[in-house]
């Protein structure tokens, strides 16, 4: 964590609820002083006290109401309904307490009923005392009521009647150096086969162990958040996925399905929405950076047999239930409770974000459980730093009298979910079957066979060398690095050796991807040279090419420096670019890689090199280059590019493009360009002359008028053909497509990367001319309601303030900083950033050129 202390906190993971946001915070006096009896005495809060705001219920459908507050109850966490019905909520006094705390040294489970049948739970009593860092509660059968705190999980029980726990059983211990309240053993949920399945936290990346009471365990180290499950007498212990950053809530829907809210690395926003599936991964790990931004990790399913998420959600999301027709997730960090209806999507579900409460400043839900009369009960942290505060409240969500059943319910197993749950069954699915599912298109059928194939024992009988699919080559390695992770005894050094060395010569470079994650998170510095000598194969795309350089950068340093930027990986994308005997080929890609900020490639020394080759790429790659940066050095060196008689056509035209971008406004542009234009002729400048009349916005003779943006197909008829990708990287830049997307390495990272779209004409034109019909999970605008009434709207990005600003970024790539004091409230819009009507800025041909160079001819 980012040198992190009692009373300054910066952006990090958090309390189950509590996200990004922290503070230097000073505690407010309340009832957490009082003594267990006196606590126990009082009864709950009975209705809203006039200095508490309460939030906003969107639904008509829903009323909100406030049941409990401080002085009663204090910064409260997770909470659960028993066997009986009665409500079970964890107060919190451990988290970094202010030294003055002068509450409890220990946390506390209190026990809200109803003995006079009124329907509202209005006595409190202390029901539990004992833990620190108490994270999760649920019931299990026989009375018992199993608690996670950091570092254990235990069941406690009252065993006399007397509404007190007097048992108390451990089922779980995490041993660990670590120690910070939030990061280990978190949510915990009993599933349909009647174990408790348990999850953890990144643990900062340190080393491990996990032992269950019957002495079995699991150990990891780097690998990030996991998700478990065991007896619930603690026997059994097995992981059931990974890839999690912090995944704190855990539910089954009633079709079995398990999901998981997962908190974002520093650098990757959204949070995440997950569908938990046996032997899955979701593409993070801590040993390879917390940013989440290094080539070896994905968010959304980008990396080789990771997992895509269901949906993104708000920040910090705390938990969620299933209820009705919906998943329903707490969202600390946006003030709000959210639900999700799932929609069926081959062999798992998808969504999209809806505000269902929307509160203020001070609503910081947590957790959320349902009562036997179908209400929500909802913890509130009711303040955003994170030591103990003396705050809390407790609200109940429940369907207003005038209001209608409520109906429906999650979607039941798809045919290929039920397909799915088949593929995983050790029996009844021959390997011959699982094998050809891996061809599948649906992810997470192609996991569902790897999990069969891992459960089953059925890799013993695939060699490398047997006949496979790149997709089962692939599928079959992801399987193999799994078991050295759960059960590496399961895998001799010979068979992990062979798997690998056959994945490097493998001719699909998914594959090679897929086994150099694996030798890297192992730490195996012995597949260097190897590694290597990959950079000299034929053919090599920017994607192997960056996760090379991320592998070895990782094994030579024993660490993650930074992600792509990190002073390793630039270092040595300097040395392949400035070493005459690598190819042109590799030294374009290096250059393509290399940050802007990289100061000891000079300007004039890249046109000297561009000079010397007329590799095309190569010196389209160093226009690029120079056009990332600010200073006038670089400006100057596009200027003489474009000037240089010695250099072809397209790459002049790529040089006034680039100037162009950065000097519209300029008065001297206009004078440079029309002496510029004087000077150049013949048919072999065509390129040239064509970029300069488009920025001086002279007619094109081949243009005509742009019709109505629906029917799209009139628009498929004019620009689906005759395109030119080199004039349509020049469209990209100059049009301020770059601001927010990156093109073959190039560009900015809050929106999607445009590098791997297909050639679908009418996708790619739906998405310039209606951006808002379908927004990505990733690419959600926020809009901020300021308290002095501003409304603002942008894309979440890193940075900003280190936990006293939110960053965005506007539609044209300008970022802006809000003061989280200043925040009234955010919510998430569908409605994307790209502005309507952004086509009008270009002519038909500008499109035409940029469907050539988006639908992969470029």
């Amino acid at each position: 964590m980012h040198r992190l202390s009692r009373t300054n906190f910066i952006r990090s993971n958090w309390l189950p609820g509590l996200c990004m946001l922290s503070c230097i915070t000073v505690w407010t006096s309340g009832g957490a002083g009082l003594s267990a009896a006196e606590r126990a005495s009082q009864p709950a809060a009975e209705s809203a006290s006039p200095a508490i705001d309460v939030p906003e219920v969107l639904d008509p459908h829903w009323q909100i109401e406030l049941v409990a507050s401080e002085p009663e109850l204090v910064t409260p966490v997770a909470c659960c309904f028993d066997e009986q019905g009665r409500l079970l909520v964890i107060e919190c006094h451990t988290h970094f307490p202010p030294d003055d705390y002068p509450g409890p040294d220990q946390d506390r489970i209190y026990l809200f009923d109803d003995p006079d049948g009124d329907g509202r739970l209005d006595r409190q009593r202390l029901f539990y005392a004992g833990g620190r860092a108490t994270m999760g509660i649920t019931p299990l059968a026989d009375g018992w009521i199993a608690v996670s705190t950091r570092s254990q999980v235990i069941r406690i029980r009252d065993s006399d009647g007397d509404d007190r726990a007097d048992q108390r059983e451990v089922l779980l211990t995490l041993d660990t150096k670590t120690d910070y309240p939030h990061n280990g053993l978190a949510g915990m949920v009993v599933g349909p086969d009647g174990l408790l399945y348990v999850s953890q936290g990144e643990n900062f990346g340190g080393d491990y162990r996990l032992t269950a009471a019957d002495g079995s365990q699991q150990v990891g180290s780097g690998e990030g958040g996991n998700v478990y499950r065991m007896t619930q007498s603690g026997g059994r212990l097995e992981r059931i996925a990974t890839g999690f950053w912090n995944p704190f809530g855990l539910a089954f829907d009633p079709a079995g399905r398990l999901w998981t809210v997962d908190n974002d690395p520093d650098s990757r926003p959204p949070c995440r929405l997950l569908h938990v599936t046996p032997t899955g991964d979701y593409g993070f790990q801590f040993r390879f950076g917390r940013a989440g931004t290094n080539p070896l990790l994905s968010w959304d399913g980008e990396y080789p047999g990771t997992l895509p998420m269901a949906a993104g959600t708000g920040e910090a999301p705390g938990c969620l239930v299933a209820h009705g027709p919906h998943l329903w997730v707490t969202g600390w960090g946006d003030n709000r409770l959210e639900r999700y209806r799932l929609q069926s999507s081959g062999a798992t579900c998808v969504s999209q974000l809806e505000t269902v409460v929307q509160g203020g400043a001070a609503f910081r839900p947590v957790d959320i459980a349902t009562a036997p009369d179908g209400s929500l009960y909802v913890t509130d942290w009711a303040d955003r730093s994170y030591p103990v505060h003396g705050k809390g409240r407790l609200w109940r969500l429940s369907r207003r009298a005038d209001a209608p059943p409520l109906a429906g319910n999650l979607p039941p197993l798809s045919n290929a979910e039920q397909r799915a749950a088949e593929l995983r069954e050790p029996r009844g699915v021959n390997t011959k079957d699982r094998l050809a599912t891996l061809d599948s298109a649906d992810p997470f059928l192609r996991q569902a066979a790897i999990a069969g194939l891992v459960a089953g024992d059925d890799l013993q009988d695939v060699a490398p060398e047997d006949e496979l699919t790149a997709s089962q080559r692939l599928g079959l390695l992801t399987a193999w690095r799994w078991i050295d992770l759960v059960s590496p005894d399961r895998l001799t050094a010979d068979q992990r050796r062979r798997w690998i060395h056959a994945a490097f010569a493998d001719a699909d470079q998914r594959v090679v991807m897929a086994a150099l994650r694996w030798v890297t998170e192992r730490g195996d510095t012995t597949a260097l040279p190897q590694i290597e000598s990959l950079l000299n194969r034929p053919g090599l795309s920017p994607e192997l090419f960056s996760t090379l350089l991320a592998a070895m950068a990782y094994l030579e340093a024993g660490r993650a420096d930074g992600g792509k930027h990190g002073k390793h990986i630039q270092d040595r994308l300097a040395r392949v670019l400035t070493d005459p005997e690598r190819s042109i080929e590799l030294r374009t890609l290096a250059l393509g890689r290399l940050s802007p900020t990289f100061r000891r490639i000079t300007p004039d020394r890249l046109r000297q090199w561009m000079r010397a080759s007329d590799h095309r790429p190569f010196r389209a790659e160093a226009v690029q280059w120079l056009a990332t940066r600010s200073d006038e050095a670089a400006t100057s060196a596009l200027r003489s590019i474009a000037e240089d008689a010695q250099l072809d056509a397209q790459t002049r035209a790529d040089a006034v493009a680039a100037v162009a971008a950065r000097a519209l406004e300029s008065e001297a542009m206009k004078p440079w360009l029309e002496t510029l234009a004087a000077r150049v002729g013949g048919p072999d400048q065509e390129a040239l002359a064509g970029e300069i009349r488009r920025v001086l916005r002279a007619p094109e003779s081949a243009d005509i008028d742009t019709p109505e943006i629906e029917p799209l197909s009139r628009w498929e008829g004019l620009v689906a053909h005759g395109g030119d990708p080199a004039a349509g990287r020049r469209v990209f830049r100059r049009a301020g497509c770059v601001n927010c997307h990156a093109y073959k390495g190039r560009g900015a990272d809050t929106g999607p990367d445009l590098s791997t779209l297909d050639d679908n004409t009418s996708r790619l034109l739906e998405s310039i001319l209606l951006p808002s019909k379908e927004v990505g999970p990733l690419y959600m605008p926020w809009q901020v309601l300021t308290r002095d009434g501003r409304v603002l709207v942008g894309l979440k990005v890193n940075g900003g303030g280190v936990g006293t600003n939110l960053k965005f970024q506007q539609a044209d790539g300008k970022t802006f900083e809000v003061p989280l004091a200043e925040i009234e409230s955010q919510r998430a819009i569908t409605k994307s950033i790209m502005p309507d009507g952004w086509h009008e800025r270009l002519s038909v041909a500008e499109l035409r050129d940029l469907i050539a160079l988006l639908g992969g001819d470029g």
